[in-house]
């Protein structure tokens, strides 16, 4: 059985969903740092975590989807130690 020509769909929209995920809950705990104690802070961080446990979920889910799939074959230009 010879590897798939690219990656899925699906492999593709769940690696930059997780970037975009980490990206956004990273911006959302800088901007908390720097606020007072207050229950915006408290509902920001809120966020902030459930952000964290959803990236932590996706990962899991892309393991298993990368698990069950085959990856593309490397470019043949590409170096063995790579």
């Amino acid at each position: 059985m010879r590897p798939p020509a690219s990656y899925t769909r699906t492999a593709i929209g769940l690696h930059w969903l997780i970037a975009l995920a980490l990206v956004v809950t990273f911006g959302v705990g800088l901007y908390m740092s720097d606020l007072p104690l207050s229950p915006t802070k408290l509902k920001i961080y809120s966020w902030h975590k459930w952000g964290g446990v959803t990236i932590f979920l996706l990962v899991w889910l892309r393991l298993g989807w990368r698990l069950t799939h085959r990856p593309p074959a490397p470019p043949a230009a590409m170096p063995a130690w790579q």
